[in-house]
Order: structure tokens, then C-alpha cells, then sequence
């Protein structure tokens, strides 16, 4: 994740390495921790052996909004994605299948939050990355993924739609005006984890686009 973060061009105030470990590149912001001070420092149970402080560009609506139109990519929007690891392996994905940027309404998980970041493997600094309410987006027209009643997957042209929004697994899209878009499923299987349908939708629009 830190390496990530460097090629991300991320200005790191602090490193925090524990005793016995290494980094894989050298800074001048780098602390030195014995293994109980470290412990005593990190949130997680089984820490790997380093931790950081470091300056994020959180884009605005419009930023996000350009970026996506400049790679000809449709905006991906979670709406109500609470859980931090849900949103950090949609921003994984999103990295990986080439969407340039990801905004965040409200009553979805900070995708930079420590949970979401170490779910995305770093990955969340690839993007351009905004928080917006619906406002912001009114000059987007798109889809919302829906378990069902939306057209199969196969027959929507998602790869020119102006927005790809994510909603939460238990109280579905906030909005009620968008078109859906459905991943037909095996008869007897309710849903898909929203991180799950999102990995098929966004490498869909990837394969669409010839990438």
C-alpha cells in the first residue's frame, strides 16, 4: 500500500516502521518503532510492519465528473455503501478494470478510511477519488445496478452511460428515476455481494471498450 501511495506521488509526514522491518523504498520521513510501540500505535489485530501518515487529494465532484468523460469511462458512484471493505475492493476493481475515477455519496464508507484503503490495496490512490451528493451529479445520465427488474447486463449500453451507481445491499438505490441494469443470477440466488457486481459490471464496460 505504501509503495502504491509513492507512485501515487502521495507526500508522506510520517513512516512508522517496526523494529526488524523494511521498507521498500527509502524516505527521510521514516520512524523506527520497537515491536510494543508499534502494536500499541496500529487498529489492526495482525499489523504488517509498517504505518503511515500521508497527504491525500480528495477531488471535487466536477473533477471526478472530467476525469471520468476525458477516458470516455462512465462515473462509478456508491450510494449508501457502508461497509469500508465493500468500498475498498470496488475502488480495487475499479483501479484494475481502468475506471479513472469513483465518487462517494453520503452513507457511503470513506474510502479513505484505514479499513477501505487496506481493501483496496492501495489501489484507492489510482483514482480520483470525490465525495458529491446527487446534485452534483444532475448532468449524468446512467444506471443503478439492481438485483432485479433491470435489463440483463448483456443488453444495456452501460459502456456510454454517463454514471454506474452502486447502491447498499439491504436498502438498495436511493434515487428512484435511474435506469437499471441487472446481472441475470442462477435461479434460487437472491443477490450478489455489491462488490461482486460491481467487478462484473466495471470489466464488462472494460471489455466493451476494446482495453
Amino acid at each position: 500500500m505504501l509503495a502504491e501511495a509513492k507512485a501515487a506521488g502521495l507526500a508522506f509526514d510520517l513512516i512508522a516502521v517496526r523494529e526488524g522491518d523494511k521498507l521498500p523504498f527509502h524516505t527521510d520521513a521514516r520512524v523506527t518503532l520497537t515491536p510494543a510501540a508499534f502494536r500499541a500505535a496500529t487498529q489492526t489485530v495482525t499489523p504488517q510492519g509498517a504505518i503511515a501518515i500521508a497527504r491525500v487529494h480528495e477531488a471535487s465532484p466536477g473533477e471526478a465528473i472530467d476525469a471520468a468523460r476525458a477516458a470516455g469511462w462512465p462515473l462509478v458512484v456508491l450510494d449508501g455503501v457502508q461497509d469500508p471493505g465493500n468500498v475498498g475492493a470496488i475502488c480495487r476493481t475499479a483501479a484494475a478494470a481502468g475506471a479513472p475515477s469513483l465518487v462517494v455519496l453520503p452513507g457511503s464508507a470513506d474510502p479513505f478510511g484505514p479499513k477501505a484503503v487496506r481493501a483496496s490495496a492501495g489501489n484507492v490512490f489510482r483514482l480520483k477519488v470525490a465525495k458529491a451528493r446527487w446534485k452534483d451529479l444532475d448532468e449524468l445520465e446512467g444506471y443503478g445496478a439492481a438485483p432485479t427488474g433491470g435489463a440483463p447486463l448483456a443488453e444495456t449500453p452501460i459502456e456510454s452511460a454517463g454514471m454506474i451507481v452502486l447502491g447498499s445491499e439491504a436498502r438498495g438505490l436511493s434515487r428512484k428515476d435511474l435506469r437499471l441494469v441487472t446481472v441475470p443470477l442462477t435461479e434460487g440466488v437472491e443477490s450478489l455481494n455489491v462488490a461482486a457486481a460491481a467487478a462484473l459490471i466495471l470489466f464488462e464496460v472494460r471489455r466493451r471498450r476494446g482495453a
